[in-house]
């Protein structure tokens, strides 16, 4: 009960991969698509993946993915002002950490909080009542005193940007209270979490977690 696997799948060893190219491509200025495609090579060498059939798709998608991203970044009228961003703040006796993976400012002077995936697209329906991109812009709001009034997923493998659907209620207290309950009851169960970096990366509640692997 509550295992948290210690060895990374492939597929969340691809997602941890793809994350970090980005975040070196963005390192550098004015990097050219045969640099993104360059980092994806020396990352796809030093992660250990093979070449297996399964492994071969992974590649060949990404490197189309990384493609239509560097086409999509070129043109974006918003810019880009952040990459990788930590915030901290607190949330009642709970210290909440996190990482954004991109904001944007858009050209009507908002911004806008990017969250990158490499699994299947939801709708935005489906992202109605989410908690990941919600609390992010409360650590926007708290951390850094930025406002943001929007939030996405972009679904690199698909090439889709899916806002989350904004609405009439207060997604900031709305979410807290959410993430309230989440850490309060990871605080009052019996049993010793089993933090590592492949798990942590990846779950959504990893910032209500006060063992979650920084």
């Amino acid at each position: 009960m509550f295992r948290i696997p210690q060895e990374p799948t492939l597929h969340q060893r691809f997602g941890i991969l793809v994350h970090q190219v980005l975040e070196r491509f963005h390192a550098r200025d004015a990097a050219s698509l045969p640099e993104l495609l360059g980092l994806l090579d020396a990352g796809w060498r030093r992660g250990g993946f093979g070449d297996s059939e399964e492994e071969r798709q992974l590649r060949g998608k990404a490197t189309s993915a990384l493609t239509r991203y560097q086409e999509r970044f070129q043109s974006d009228p918003a810019q880009p002002v952040w990459f990788e961003r930590q915030f901290t703040f607190k949330l009642g006796r709970h210290l909440l950490r996190g990482r954004v993976d991109r904001v944007d400012r858009l050209p009507g002077g908002e911004y806008e909080l990017i969250d990158y995936k490499t699994g299947r697209p939801k709708s935005a329906a489906q992202l109605a009542d989410d908690v990941q991109l919600s609390l992010y812009a409360v650590g926007a709001r708290e951390s850094w005193r930025l406002e943001a009034t929007r939030q996405a997923y972009y679904y690199l493998l698909d090439d889709q940007k899916v806002a989350v659907p904004s609405d009439e209620r207060d997604r900031g207290d709305w979410v807290c209270e959410v993430a309230m309950e989440v850490a309060d009851g990871i605080l009052s169960q019996g049993f010793e979490p089993t933090p590592s970096f492949a798990a942590c990366s990846i779950c959504d509640y990893r910032l209500v977690c006060p063992a979650a692997e920084r």
